[in-house]
């Protein structure tokens, strides 16, 4: 019977290990805030589901609504983080950008008008995907919005070492805050090179798997994954998979996210690395709520 009981403690320890490991990017944000019903609706399913970690799009349409750096008027976001933290067991909150201004100028300054920590934002999630050719080239959208105006080519190479330089800004904002914040970054294609300048700077990285099954997911973040360990960093290394239909939201209304996740599990040990013992595995994030939302609810009515 102890042997039973000391048994169940340790599968229970490992699952929760496993589910507190769990990010929801959260789509639509601007539409949910501000509305209980949308709001709880969302927690709600998070709790269910357990995701621990919310990263929140839409912020700068949330500004535009409520300025995010006036306390009379930044209650709404901080009363949300509030109680998605202390009622439904969420415990880091980020908040989603493009660059580093936009924390500096905006999420920053609505975490320093906030005197308790259970109403701050507690990761800078960064999201400018600097191997986009089409973004980057000339014409396309960072040229127009960030590299031209910095005098900086619109090339790959200069979008790579604009996205650099605002993750050393992040970092260094995260440095001077009194409340504890971590950086990480969002990433689908980067050389050997590129990473190891990149894990200077981040506590945890996103790393894009995207395909419509677990193996071919595994497949894609395969050769990513292979160059981050290189490094030998020690950074948190979290694996996406995307929700939408010609991605994994389709697999997702006929198996669970402990299917999903034990299998590319399964396929990290069976490497011949063993990428799964030697990364510093920070669990799975999906992309997005919206999409996975509507496949989970699927898979849980077909299933009952």
């Amino acid at each position: 019977m102890k042997k039973i009981i000391i048994l169940f403690f340790f599968l229970f320890t490992i699952t929760n290990t496993l589910f507190s490991q769990r990010t929801l990017y959260v789509d639509d944000f601007n539409n949910i805030i501000g509305s209980p019903s949308k709001e709880d609706k969302l927690l709600l399913f998070a709790k269910k589901n357990n995701f621990k970690t919310l990263i929140l799009y839409q912020l700068n349409k949330v500004d535009k609504k409520w300025s995010l750096s006036d306390p009379r008027a930044n209650n709404v976001l901080s009363e949300f983080i509030a109680k998605a933290k202390n009622k439904f067991s969420i415990q880091n909150i980020g908040a989603s950008g493009e660059s580093a201004s936009f924390f500096t100028e905006t999420i920053d300054v609505y975490n320093k008008s906030r005197n308790k920590s259970d109403e701050k934002f507690d990761i800078y999630n960064l999201e400018y995907e600097y191997w986009s050719n089409k973004a980057s080239g000339d014409s396309g959208y960072y040229c127009i919005n960030y590299l031209e105006d910095n005098s900086i080519p619109c090339t790959r190479n200069g979008s790579f070492n604009f996205f650099i330089e605002n993750l050393k800004e992040m970092k260094q904002l995260s440095k001077n805050n009194i409340h504890d914040i971590k950086i990480e970054a969002y990433l689908g294609y980067f050389t050997p090179k590129e990473i190891n300048s990149i894990v200077k700077y981040c506590d945890r990285l996103i790393i894009q798997a995207y395909g419509k099954t677990p193996k071919v997911s595994f497949a894609t973040a395969k050769k990513s994954l292979t160059y981050l360990l290189k490094t030998n960093s020690k950074v948190k290394t979290s694996i996406l998979f995307s929700t939408q239909m010609n991605n994994m939201g389709y697999w997702f209304k006929s198996h669970s996210l402990e299917n999903s996740e034990n299998r590319f599990f399964d396929l990290m040990n069976g490497n011949n690395i063993n990428l799964k013992k030697k990364l510093n595995l920070d669990g799975f994030s999906y992309h997005t709520y919206s999409f996975l939302e509507k496949s989970v609810n699927y898979f849980y009515y077909s299933k009952n």
